[in-house]
């Protein structure tokens, strides 16, 4: 049911604030410096699987097996970034807002703040093309997403938590629609306000619409919020969804972040918590607990999303299943062995943190657990003894350098082989899916600092895209004889001749 009627602002401007950084052709090329790459070998990492030992900096050489660096590009050494989006040959980074969370600390935050736009046709040198700084690109944190659907291409970036730290749900946001059909040079189409605050936002296959989450983690109160983007220059609010169940009741849900089959007729909803008291039963909201904010916490909506998508009147957001503990921050569908799943995981926390679950969805109207994929150090019996801070929050909040997912991906929704897992320090994961009851790690790359947003995989050539906190965009790619043991086609591309240096820092 439609809630809160829009009556805000929708402003429409041709004006953008981008930083060209050809004037900035010094900071560019000091952030790309290439060298020759010795010949492809693991450095594995020295004790338990994901475990840190306090090393929360970017390492001058990164662990890693099963993969080799390609490229990177530092994004002008910014300690910022955390969403990856993409179109074609080209990469969106976007940054936080400064000093969140222990991200963008660094003096130089609020003049790299932005959406950065990296050129990656040649994926060994990777290059910085401009900085998007428009109200909603200039902290985008969570909110931003990319498309190329329906004959066009279309990047949106919002203002994440209202563009600062501390935001409350009832903040307005702004959210900029940029026309990407020059992927590296985004144009800007619209400026559009949201009535209130938009934690997440993503374009649905057809790319005439872009979906945003309401999320209160400590009312359970939250929803969907549609955008119509037929026309983008000129966007049109739809409203507000609740969840309605099959008895017509409708209510609230505090939604982090949602992804769709690829008719857009299902949506698959992170869910922290709801007004209906059908997810964390007995458990308060608030003050925030482990049991209401970890790992077990929240689920998975399906829902039917055919009223919007054709159009009818008073439509709705239907339930038809429910995936409890199915992981409420991020979930991306998944088709292994031509059976239909869900890979979730929720985030953060101290140790054991959060790490991924398969969901079996073959019934969509009794999805079953199917298997789960964790690093030795989401093991309570791994875990060091907490620190003030984790004991004093009851282990809600987590010390910088704990093995805990935030985004997860696969490598083909319809084809899934492999789990690309950002465990923040822990870096990203790689896992075999092909037996979701026994995922399997066969790869990762940890570079020290965190790495936070969604992830790539090319499989015309094998590379794998994503960002770290402070160490920047990387591509890397599997080894070739990872390859044939997983039974991945043979790269399409030569082989890197080159990868980047690591930074000297101080």
């Amino acid at each position: 049911m439609k809630q809160n009627a829009f009556s805000g602002e929708v402003r429409m401007t041709l004006r953008r604030s981008t930083i060209g950084l050809c004037a900035s052709a010094a900071i560019v090329l000091s952030s790309a410096t290439s060298v020759q790459a010795a010949p492809p070998r693991d450095n594995l990492e020295p004790n338990r699987q994901g475990e840190t030992l306090g090393e929360v900096r970017v390492l001058q050489e990164p662990y890693h097996k099963g993969v080799r660096v390609i490229g990177r590009n530092e994004i002008l050494r910014r300690d910022s970034n955390l969403q990856l989006a993409w179109i074609d040959h080209c990469a969106y980074v976007s940054s936080t807002p400064v000093n969140f969370l222990g991200f963008a600390t660094k003096p130089n935050s609020a003049e790299t703040s932005g959406v950065a736009v990296v050129d990656v046709q040649d994926p060994a040198a990777p290059k910085l093309s401009m900085l998007l700084r428009d109200p909603g690109a200039m902290f985008a944190a969570e909110t931003m997403h990319a498309i190329e659907a329906g004959g066009r291409r279309i990047l949106v970036a919002g203002a994440y938590a209202g563009g600062k730290p501390g935001a409350k749900p009832d903040d307005a946001a702004w959210l900029e629609i940029y026309d990407a059909s020059d992927c590296g040079h985004p144009k800007h189409l619209a400026q559009v306000k949201w009535p209130e605050n938009v934690h997440t936002v993503t374009i649905g296959p057809s790319g005439t619409r872009v979906y945003g989450t309401a999320i209160d983690p400590f009312t359970g109160k939250g929803g969907v919020l549609i955008l119509d983007i037929s026309d983008p220059s000129h966007p049109r609010y739809l409203g507000k969804f609740g969840i309605t169940r099959p008895d017509g009741r409708t209510f609230e849900a505090a939604i982090h972040e949602i992804s769709f089959r690829q008719d857009e007729r299902r949506i698959y909803a992170g869910v922290l918590a709801s007004t209906d008291g059908d997810l964390n039963a007995g458990i308060g909201l608030f003050p925030p607990t482990v049991a209401g904010l970890g790992p077990d916490a929240g689920g998975i909506y399906i829902l039917d999303n055919g009223d919007i998508v054709d159009g009818r009147p008073d439509p709705r957001l239907k339930l038809v299943g429910t995936v409890p503990h199915g992981g409420w921050h991020s979930v991306v569908p998944a088709q292994i062995g031509g059976t239909p799943y869900l890979v979730g995981a929720g985030e953060l926390g101290a140790c054991p943190g959060a790490w991924p679950r398969i969901t079996n969805i073959a019934d969509e109207t009794r999805p079953a657990r199917a298997g789960e994929f964790r690093l030795a150090m989401n093991r309570p019996d791994n875990c060091p003894p907490m620190t003030e801070t984790e004991l004093a929050s009851g282990g809600v909040i987590g010390r910088a350098g704990t093995a805990t997912s935030h985004y997860n991906d696969v490598d083909s929704s319809t084809q899934t082989r492999l789990g690309l897992f950002n465990f923040m320090w822990a870096g990203l994961r790689i896992a075999d899916l092909r037996d979701p009851a026994k995922p399997e790690e066969v790869a990762y790359f940890r570079p020290g600092d965190a790495c936070t947003g969604h992830v790539r995989y090319r499989p015309e050539s094998g590379q794998i895209w994503f960002t770290c906190a402070a160490s920047g965009f990387y591509v890397i790619e599997l080894q070739p004889e990872l390859r044939a043991r997983l039974g991945l086609a043979a790269a399409s591309m030569p082989a890197a001749r080159t990868r980047s240096a690591p930074a000297k820092r101080p």
